[in-house]
């Protein structure tokens, strides 16, 4: 419950409120099917377990993966990625010891990439090369070509950044790089694009696609996938395969002391977020095309307000093409967190201020280690809301001013 002056813009870390089906589905497993998904023939376990699989069909067809056994089900798009790149290196570095492996990354990444790289190339194992962007946020994806070379194991893109919300071109760069290096993967992070936008694994020439269920599909955190095509997982001997960094128990291959080696099983050692996926899938159910709609509409209003305001910055694509329901800004003379905690505490309005994971964008549009305020409206954010936010801003910037 919460008061109905409360006002929520905090969409890009997670959507909210969500949709009264998600609650109910979730209560309704834990009532009625909340058995151990794959461990046991019993009624609960079969309930636990079709849940699971058509939650991996319908993330499947969101993204237009034709076998749904390559959508393996995961805690989020962290650990999708973690998922992705660890096991990217461990079966590189496996295959050709003393080749050092590079990879290529954007300035726009969220730190779930930036720093599981980081982790290789402080060590001095693997080479990692970052890939500026320009003042709106958008990556060249000619530059993301051309750093590559024969080293290159791993290219990196988000779909959309997270603090300025602009798309990037990941189809040039995933048909490309099949030419320019035939040998890397290419991994983009659809954190802040699924739900939102029609993606294509398969047109865009992705080879691992992280999502996040909390975001855009408007479930439970905890919940996400992650696609892996063909080239990074065959199921034929001695073809590649991400190396599982995680091991356990899967329910199918049993006695044992080895992974299976089939999708999705053998990147989905543990037992399942079932109560979570059945949330996901409620949430999934609720989408609907004016939802998107309305967050851009919204996103325009308010980008419109803010350009036309003394003592605020706004950053990012001035048209609401190519680009995500994100909004960053700053008020002259104010941190980021003081205006995101004045908003909170004085307005009941939530945003976020800070830097948003994503250090070297904000290194690049000159907002350094401070940051930005960041507004992201939702499926149902209302006119009256964004009003009350302009409002708010205006209040804070005049205080500032006159002081």
């Amino acid at each position: 419950m919460h008061d109905d002056s409360f006002i929520y813009l905090d969409n890009a870390a997670t959507s909210w409120p969500k949709p009264p089906a998600v609650a109910r589905a979730m209560a309704e497993f834990l009532e009625q099917s909340a058995g151990n998904p794959g461990r046991g023939g019993h009624l609960l376990a079969r309930r636990a377990a079709t849940v699971v699989e058509e939650t991996r069909e319908a993330l499947a067809g969101l993204v237009k993966a034709t076998d749904t056994r390559r959508m393996v089900l995961t805690h989020g798009c962290t650990d999708s990625v973690n998922i992705a790149i660890h096991g990217t290196l461990g079966f590189r570095m496996r295959c050709a010891p003393d080749v050092k492996p590079s990879v290529v990354v954007s300035a726009i990444e969220h730190n779930a990439v930036l720093r599981t790289v980081s982790c290789y190339a402080n060590e001095g194992r693997v080479e990692m090369r970052v890939v500026p962007c320009d003042e709106v946020g958008r990556v060249d994806p000619q530059a993301m070509l051309d750093a590559c070379t024969e080293c290159t194991a791993l290219v990196c893109l988000s779909h959309a950044s997270n603090a300025l919300g602009t798309f990037q071109d990941v189809e040039t760069v995933g048909r490309g790089l099949r030419e320019v290096a035939p040998h890397a993967l290419f991994l983009v992070d659809a954190a802040q694009t699924i739900g939102h936008v029609e993606f294509d694994v398969e047109a865009a020439g992705v080879d691992l696609l992280s999502i996040a269920g909390h975001k855009g599909l408007l479930g439970p955190t905890g919940t996400g996938g992650l696609y892996v095509g063909e080239r990074a997982y065959s199921e034929e001997p001695d073809a590649p395969k991400l190396f599982c960094m995680r091991r356990g128990g899967t329910g199918i291959a049993a006695p044992g002391t080895e992974m299976p080696t089939v999708l999705p099983d053998a990147l989905e050692a543990g037992t399942a977020n079932a109560v979570g996926f059945a949330g996901l899938l409620a949430g999934i159910a609720s989408k609907r095309p004016q939802h998107h709609d309305n967050e851009m509409r919204q996103t325009r209003r308010l980008i419109e307000a803010l350009d036309a305001m003394p003592g605020v910055t706004r950053y990012g694509l001035d048209a609401n093409e190519e680009r995500t329901a994100v909004v960053l800004f700053n008020i002259e003379g104010h941190h980021p967190r003081e205006v995101a905690d004045i908003l909170d505490k004085r307005h009941s309005i939530a945003v976020r201020g800070g830097t948003h994971c994503a250090p070297i964008a904000h290194e690049a549009i000159g907002t350094g280690e401070a940051g930005a305020v960041r507004a992201s409206p939702g499926v149902g954010t209302s006119d009256q809301e964004t009003n009350t936010l302009v409002r708010a801003v205006e209040q804070i910037a005049a205080a500032k001013t006159t002081a």
